[in-house]
């Protein structure tokens, strides 16, 4: 879309002239809400973040990893990040998936509708059967962006909510996909949002339900793409398992807990590519 497109809604002239004023008053804030004539909105910029230096080096060699699910999108910045998000917001949308509205979007600039809470914000609060229906649904939810074919990037509770018993995607910042087949990227999917889930710490039980409700939706091609992963990083898995717990940091134990179950669990995955398989050739 061009400068000052609108897509999704509109935002009468008085209420944009405050936002932007308030993307004036703040120049240095990265995403922002901001209460407009009652109503809230999210502001994004692409153009106020600096790209840390090792997602500059990831990005220099990442066309020459093998295997290719070890390689990062380009980044994205200034027009160009608004540019992927209004793309990817159309794609899911197409789909029939939910995602925020875009109210507003110009050059840097994108404003959309509000769909908080996340689940993030949400699921600490709940008791162990609200956990689970939740966690349930965001798996589930994430496999039918994999069933049709298409890829969020960088999966977390935080980019997610949940309306009725539907779920939200948002912040869609990155694109695996046009770096690696798209079976990988929807294994890349899985995995990283495997992990915040791991730093609830659920029961056994939940994280399968997780995994078995992904499955459910997935094609077979990205439950394959993810056990090839977890088979090449088993070896680095089992690294890892011997650091200190006094050296390891949150994401690290996370990265460890969530790893540890999905390698655990390749057997289910090799069971459910099976029954599949099965159905395909008595309905062939």
């Amino acid at each position: 879309m061009g400068d000052g497109a609108h897509t999704d809604g509109t935002i009468p002239e008085d209420e944009l002239v405050a936002i932007l004023h308030a993307v004036a008053q703040s120049p240095d804030f990265r995403v922002r809400a901001v209460e407009v004539a009652g109503q809230r909105v999210w502001i994004k910029r692409y153009d106020t973040e600096p790209l840390a230096l090792a997602k500059r080096l990831h990005g220099f060699v990442s066309p020459l990893l093998l295997p290719t699910f070890l390689r990062n999108s380009a980044p994205a910045i200034g027009p160009a990040g608004v540019a992927r998000e209004s793309a990817k917001i159309a794609r899911f949308r197409a789909a029939g998936l939910r995602t925020p509205a875009i109210l507003y979007q110009n050059g840097s600039l994108m404003i959309q509708s509000d769909v908080a809470p996340t689940l993030w914000e949400r699921v600490a609060d709940l008791d162990a059967p609200s956990q689970r229906h939740m966690l349930f649904k965001a798996f589930e939810a994430l496999g039918e962006v994999h069933r049709a074919g298409l890829v969020h990037g960088r999966p977390h509770l935080r980019d997610m909510s949940l309306g009725g018993d539907e779920v939200c995607f948002f912040d869609f910042e990155e694109e695996p996909e046009a770096v690696m087949p798209s079976a990988d990227a929807q294994a890349r999917d899985l995995v990283l949002l495997m992990l915040p889930v791991a730093a609830l710490e659920p029961d056994i039980e939940t994280q399968r339900d997780c995994l078995q409700a992904w499955m459910k939706g997935a094609p077979v091609a990205a439950i394959r793409s993810l056990i090839r992963m977890l088979r090449f990083c088993g070896p680095v898995i089992w690294i890892l398992r011997v650091v200190p717990a006094s050296l390891q940091g949150s994401d690290l134990r996370r990265f460890i807990a969530g790893s540890r179950f999905l390698v655990a669990s390749i057997s289910d995955m090799d069971s459910v590519i099976a029954k599949r398989e099965q159905g395909a050739g008595l309905n062939g």
